[in-house]
């Protein structure tokens, strides 16, 4: 089926607390692994890469390589920019047939956050594109800890009402590329921004949340959760137990293991 923005999905999912998986895509093993998943089980999701595996590989390599992946799959797939801090970025995404942006200026001051976030809307209007933005700071790897900054209910809503936004990223005791102890997860604060801003939320760094805790997730507004390290962690994994393969017999066997802990994770979503 073609590409998709899975507005309609998200919606949907919002109003049934359910959860849509976002998968980060680095290579084209990781994306084969997807496209396997999706041959057994018909489950939307969203395919995120970041510019800066977008650069690596060129914007022109990877959008063919999708469009020769995803968009035969019986199944509705969105493009998603994941982590942009670039307006340029964005623009070359829509141009290259991303269904959905996330603008990244969670590093930023509020109002600069928002008038960035406004253009974003504004471009992604014309192309019938998602955006997703982040309010808050969820914290990744090597930045100082002083950084992360805890959502709040008040500056969320102040943000969607300035913006338009889609989607809404929220620090909630998330952090990105790690594992975070179920305790520092703040599910009240989550409750409260989902009380007061009418959009579908996003869980950034999901992969260290233990899923016994999806389900309050689920009902406390998180319609998104974002996977990156849980599955590079097979990548890599499947490197370590196969140190003299072949490289294709390597990457075929990536793609096998990741489109297994695809459907695992369908499975641990959805109970």
């Amino acid at each position: 089926m073609p590409r998709s923005s899975l507005k309609d999905k998200l919606r949907d999912y919002a109003q049934s607390h359910r959860v849509l998986l976002g998968v980060n895509v680095d290579n084209l093993e990781m994306l084969l692994g997807i496209a396997h998943a999706l041959k057994k089980d018909s489950v939307p999701l969203f395919v995120q890469l970041t510019p800066e595996s977008l650069e690596i590989w060129g914007y022109d390599v990877m959008t063919a390589a999708m469009a020769a992946t995803l968009d035969p799959l019986p199944t509705t797939v969105g493009w998603h920019l994941d982590h942009a801090t670039s307006l340029d970025d964005i623009a070359r995404a829509l141009d290259s047939g991303f269904t959905s942006v996330m603008y990244d200026g969670s590093a930023l001051p509020l109002k600069e956050n928002i008038r960035n976030t406004q253009t974003v809307v504004q471009w992604a209007r014309t192309y019938g594109a998602l955006v997703e933005a982040e309010i808050g700071h969820v914290h990744k790897p090597g930045e100082p800890p002083e950084w992360a900054q805890l959502t709040t209910p008040e500056e969320a809503l102040t943000f969607v009402e300035a913006t338009g936004v889609d989607m809404l990223a929220v620090a909630i005791g998330n952090h990105h590329a790690t594992h975070v102890a179920n305790f520092q997860v703040d599910i009240d604060r989550l409750a409260s921004i989902h009380a007061a801003c009418p959009v579908p939320l996003v869980l950034h760094g999901a992969s260290g949340i233990h899923s016994e805790l999806y389900p309050r997730l689920r009902t406390s507004g998180i319609t998104k959760m974002n996977f990156g390290t849980e599955f590079r962690t097979v990548w890599w994994q499947t490197i370590q137990d196969m140190p003299i393969g072949k490289p294709r017999e390597v990457q075929a066997e990536i793609s096998r293991r990741i489109a297994d802990a695809i459907r695992r994770k369908w499975d641990q979503l959805s109970q």
